[in-house]
C-alpha cells in the first residue's frame, strides 16, 4: 500500500481547486457585436422610455475611443468600489471622453452594476427612463460599452 503525505495530497488538491477559483472570478469581455446589434435593434424599432415614446432612430457605430472611456470608468469603479457617474477623481463623462481624444459635441453615459450578461444590462438600461432615453437619442452617432467585474458603462456621443 502506497502512503502519501498530507503535504502531497494538499498540493494535489490545490492543483485542481485553484484554477477553478481564479476562473470563476474572471468574466469574458463583453461581446461588442451582440451589444451593438441589440442597441441598434432597439433604436430601429423605437421604444417606450418611461412615459415617453421614442420613435425609431438611426443606428450608432461602435467607437474604440468611447469603449476606452467606458472601460476606464468601469476599471475605476471596480478598483475603488463605488458606483457613480462622477469618478473618484471628480471626472465626468465629458472629461473622460475628452481624455481619450474623442472630438465630441455631446455625450452621455449609462452605468450598471451586477448584470451578468449583455442582454441583462441592456434590459436594465431600457427599464430606466433616463438610460433608455440616452440609448434612443437620435443625435448620438457613436457608442462604446465596457465591463469590469460587475460594473458596466455605456458611452454615447455625437462627434464634431
Amino acid at each position: 500500500m502506497v502512503r502519501f503525505s498530507k503535504t502531497i495530497i494538499f498540493a494535489a488538491m490545490l492543483l485542481f481547486i485553484l484554477p477553478t477559483v481564479g476562473h470563476a472570478q474572471r468574466r469574458p469581455a463583453p461581446d461588442k457585436e451582440v451589444l451593438l446589434k441589440m442597441v441598434n435593434d432597439i433604436r430601429s424599432q423605437g421604444c417606450q422610455c418611461g412615459n415617453t415614446y421614442h420613435p425609431p432612430a438611426p443606428p450608432v457605430k461602435w467607437n474604440e475611443k468611447l469603449e476606452q472611456a467606458a472601460q476606464n470608468h468601469c476599471n475605476s469603479m471596480h478598483t475603488n468600489s463605488f458606483f457613480s457617474h462622477t469618478g473618484k477623481d471628480g471626472s465626468t463623462v465629458s472629461t473622460r471622453v475628452t481624455s481619450v481624444k474623442y472630438d465630441w459635441v455631446m455625450c452621455s453615459e449609462n452605468i450598471g452594476m451586477k448584470y451578468r450578461t449583455e442582454q441583462a444590462v441592456i434590459q436594465g438600461w431600457l427599464n430606466s427612463p433616463s438610460h433608455c432615453e440616452n440609448m434612443m437619442n437620435e443625435l448620438f452617432k457613436d457608442v462604446g460599452i465596457a465591463r469590469r467585474g460587475s460594473y458596466w458603462t455605456m458611452v454615447l456621443a455625437m462627434p464634431k
